[in-house]
């Protein structure tokens, strides 16, 4: 199938109108036209350009609206949330006044946390930093090797630090519990003139204090 020779764009249209009605009237007697028949393709060719023009200036003027509107909401955004700061930072301002503003009414009552979350939530991952003499630094949580990356979960308190002196027991209840932290990382200090060899476990606590799973055990020697 050839292609149509009438453009579909309305800009190439437009431009390839204006040729062919040009040409057609100029050389109507020749093409076999009468002159009704030349009046008609010229009156068609004004009738399109005044509607394509209207369209082209109707869609400036949305633009141009559109870009005043969003300039004015940003505006409006800026006063709302400074007399709203003021608002909220009021210890006189009641829970009542800040329905009727419909701003945020804050949770007396949080949601009690799922139970089974912190069941299902891996435990922290831990890496220690031995480098300081009798010192040692606990980095936990998902990304321990990027404090700043390294957010606990949000239904999460902190992390429960257990440690033994030596390497991995095989009796788990000779863990003694170091410290609960509820961020990373924690600092064990030793004293001492010898090396100490220690193990360290963690478990993730939720924030109504129940426990999630152990990780692995890492095991360390702090230099004297």
């Amino acid at each position: 199938m050839s292609k149509d020779f009438i453009p579909d764009p309305d800009a190439e249209f437009d431009v390839w109108f204006q040729a062919y009605q040009l040409y057609a009237v100029a050389n109507a007697v020749a093409l076999g036209l009468i002159p009704a028949e030349a009046l008609d393709i010229q009156t068609t060719k004004i009738n399109w350009s005044l509607a394509f023009s209207n369209a082209i200036a109707t869609k400036n003027a949305y633009q141009a609206a559109q870009e005043v509107k969003d300039e004015k909401r940003e505006a409006a955004e800026t006063v709302i949330r400074k007399y709203t700061k003021k608002i909220q930072g009021r210890p006189e301002t009641t829970d009542a006044q800040r329905e009727g503003l419909g701003i945020t009414v804050p949770d007396r009552q949080p949601t009690p946390t799922d139970p089974n979350l912190i069941l299902q939530e891996p435990p922290p991952l831990v890496l220690v930093d031995t480098s300081q003499r009798l010192q040692v630094t606990i980095h936990f949580g998902k990304i321990p090797g990027d404090e700043r990356r390294n957010a606990k979960p949000e239904f999460v308190l902190g992390a429960e630090i257990y440690y033994h002196l030596g390497a991995a027991p095989a009796d788990v209840t000779q863990y003694q519990l170091l410290a609960l932290d509820t961020s990373s990382p924690h600092v064990q200090i030793f004293g001492g003139l010898v090396a100490v060899t220690v193990t360290y476990r963690l478990r993730w606590l939720d924030k109504l204090g129940r426990p999630g799973p152990f990780g692995d055990p890492v095991t360390v020697t702090i230099s004297a």
